[in-house]
């Protein structure tokens, strides 16, 4: 697969994705109207749908057909705008805009905003539930739960500066960025019925690129001017060049993962190596 092969990979799934949200969150003609106005001005905005991608790749791996891996793809998406939602509220980072437009928050309040994202988290688990398999629940919670994004959130309000080490720091990220493309590739390898040495390997693959996607966030922050005051990251606590070379390290070990399959993973490394390269 070429670098072009890949573009035009992500933009087809990309579409596919974005109109199977546009049909799964409920239209703004139909009560509670503004919450379902708050929840598509989050979902339906320019995201790089990189985690649901991510799991239609890891289906097409697995061999699971589309109709089944899309419901569930899609979960994955619900919990991460909610995530993003809580993230801009003037209690956490308190930000303006996302992708390009007001935050919820600006735009509809913030009790509406929290409103929002009890509806995507409820829609994320109504759309999971049509498997009808526990395990897919079990995963998607603890995703997000207190062993995840919670977790990663709760911790990363304390990345203050205070000397923290580059383990602490690696932590919150795995848990805030890196719990969610766990799950982007479980949950396919779930439903697909994918054995245990094949799971545990994807998922290694998935933690790695979850870690190297953060530390590349922080590598554009820091590039545009944007890091977050006094927060500590990989970039403050290794610099640029150290930072660069720690997602390099990530890249080979996400990519050394996927090793025992053929071309059918060729779209997951092609991922890996558009991660490596952002920042």
């Amino acid at each position: 697969m070429t670098k072009t092969d890949f573009c035009v990979y992500v933009d087809e799934r990309r579409a596919l994705i974005d109109s199977a949200l546009a049909g799964f969150v409920p239209p703004d003609t139909q009560e509670p109207r503004l919450v379902h106005a708050a929840m598509r001005h989050a979902v339906l905005s320019n995201g790089k749908r990189l985690r649901p991608i991510l799991s239609l790749a890891a289906s097409d791996l697995a061999e699971l057909p589309r109709e089944r891996a899309m419901p569930c793809a899609c979960a994955v998406e619900l919990i991460h705008t909610a995530s993003l939602i809580l993230d801009d509220l003037p209690c956490m980072d308190n930000a303006l805009e996302r992708r390009g437009r007001p935050c919820v928050h600006v735009a509809f309040g913030e009790a509406t905003a929290l409103l929002a994202v009890m509806g995507l988290v409820a829609l994320a688990f109504e759309l999971a539930a049509r498997e009808g398999n526990q395990e897919i629940a079990a995963c998607l919670a603890r995703s997000m739960g207190t062993s995840g994004l919670v977790a990663g959130q709760q911790a990363d309000l304390a990345l203050t500066g205070n000397g923290v080490s580059l383990d602490a720091i690696e932590q919150v990220d795995n848990r805030k960025s890196g719990a969610l493309f766990i799950a982007a590739v479980h949950v396919p390898a779930i439903l697909a019925g994918m054995g245990h040495s094949d799971t545990d390997a994807i998922e290694v693959y998935a933690r790695n690129l979850g870690l190297a996607f953060q530390i590349t966030d922080d590598l554009l922050d820091a590039n545009a001017g944007h890091e977050d005051a006094g927060k500590d990251t990989f970039v403050s606590q290794l610099g640029v060049d150290g930072a660069h070379n720690r997602v390099k390290e990530l890249i080979a070990v996400a990519t050394g993962a996927l090793e025992r399959w053929d071309a059918r993973a060729e779209p997951l490394r092609m991922m890996a190596d558009y991660v490596g390269a952002r920042s």
